[in-house]
């Protein structure tokens, strides 16, 4: 895996993170809606219960105390009796029973609920401005209400449902005009926004922490294989650098004598399969054993260097080969016809020329010069590859032979 790569891979990886971060945070904000949202239908659904068995009861006598004050906005026969042994008693109805229960509920968690109408008898119960939206939703026909309002500046989870008139009712509201079934005001049940933004603190918090330890142990799985594979690549390009080592000649960096054989091996497999010439030239430096000699061998391992370098400008080609022989000796391999193979090589030859490095004991010249033997045959039949060799071989020899620095063709 390349830097880049690594880093796309990473990028990718704290995206995918990210976008699983915001969503999941989405959604538990809307679960903690609907669990608040719940739990004030359960509340109102409980009032209505507690209001149904005091009404079914015909209301709830307790004794008159501070707290207990006998209801004013309540006129029914007998809302206040003395028991025989003295003690004063007074009828708690519905709606007192809910308006006590508020209070209470109130002072110990916060949670609002509010018995109300569009036309209330006890000022108390007069709606506000959110209830009044809600009452009048009832009116047509919608069955509850809810919305995040504020109430004196606090944000509230708020609920809201119709009463509905059932035949105990019409004991206190019988003379309203209502019959059972009629909606009769409401109920708001108002949960403080502090009591779930709480819970969902903690749940996101839950939620950051496990993110933040997935995105860590993908990031360090992700570094574990950039370092594995950086690892491997280095290893892998140990062993090609030691691959390339094997077949190239350390002095001249040109390919060596092991890489010219396999190279020459598939290539007349080549031919041979698609009927085409292959060429090869043998080349010599002449008189180099005198270079040695009259130089040292420092200068002629130069001598080697620049020719090689020389020569290799002319290859570029995947089917052409230049390569080490052997000792001063260079051999090239190119999949082309005798006319430009004759060509490559009086071009090579002119190109060492060129070079004008002094040869003092040169008898062709007073620079150093080369010898090519040329060779093209079309691979047939029981021809081998060293055929080709040893043709190119022999005309290097006529071109030694009668004068050097020039080019000689195989005449077979």
């Amino acid at each position: 895996m390349k830097t880049g790569g690594f880093l796309i891979f990473t990028a990718f990886w704290l995206m995918m993170i990210g976008v699983s971060f915001y969503q999941q945070v989405a959604e538990d904000k809307q679960y903690g809606h609907k669990i608040a949202y719940k739990q004030a239908e359960m509340f109102f659904q409980h009032i209505v219960l507690m209001r149904q068995w005091n009404g079914q009861h015909g209301g709830v006598y307790v004794p008159v105390t501070e707290q207990n004050q006998p209801n004013p906005y309540l006129n029914v026969p007998n809302r206040d009796i003395l028991t025989p042994d003295g003690m004063q008693l007074t009828l708690i109805n519905p709606a007192y029973m809910t308006r006590q229960l508020a209070e209470m509920e109130r002072n110990q968690s916060g949670i609002r609920f509010h018995i109300t109408s569009l036309k209330p008898i006890r000022p108390e119960n007069k709606a506000d401005a959110w209830e009044v939206t809600a009452l009048k939703a009832f009116e047509k026909g919608q069955d509850h209400f809810n919305e995040l309002s504020a109430i004196n500046g606090q944000p509230f989870y708020r609920y809201m449902a119709p009463l509905i008139l059932e035949q105990d009712c019409l004991k206190c509201h019988g003379g309203d005009g209502g019959k059972v079934g009629d909606p009769r005001g409401g109920i708001s049940v108002s949960i403080p926004a502090a009591n779930i933004d709480n819970f969902l603190a903690e749940r996101l918090e839950n939620l950051k922490n496990s993110h933040l330890l997935i995105a860590a142990t993908g990031l360090v799985a992700l570094l574990f294989a950039y370092w594995a594979q950086s690892k491997l690549n280095k290893r892998l390009t140990k062993a090609k650098s030691h691959l390339q080592l094997a077949y190239l000649d350390a002095l001249t960096l040109l390919p060596n004598r092991r890489y010219y054989d396999a190279f020459l091996r598939r290539e007349w497999k080549r031919a041979t399969r698609h009927h085409y010439p292959l060429s090869m030239i043998m080349i010599d430096i002449d008189f180099f054993k005198a270079y040695n000699d009259n130089l040292g061998h420092v200068e002629g391992d130069q001598c080697l260097r620049q020719v090689a370098r020389t020569l290799r400008r002319y290859f570029r080609r995947s089917g052409d080969l230049i390569a080490r022989y052997g000792g001063e000796e260079f051999c090239v391999v190119a999949a082309c016809d005798s006319v430009q193979i004759m060509q490559l090589a009086e071009i090579l030859r002119m190109a060492v020329e060129t070079m004008k490095l002094p040869h003092p004991d040169s008898k062709v010249s007073q620079f150093v010069t080369i010898s090519l033997g040329v060779a093209t045959v079309i691979p047939k039949g029981a021809m081998e590859c060293g055929d080709l060799l040893l043709h190119a071989d022999q005309a290097l020899y006529a071109a030694k032979h009668s004068g050097r620095n020039r080019v000689a063709k195989y005449q077979g």
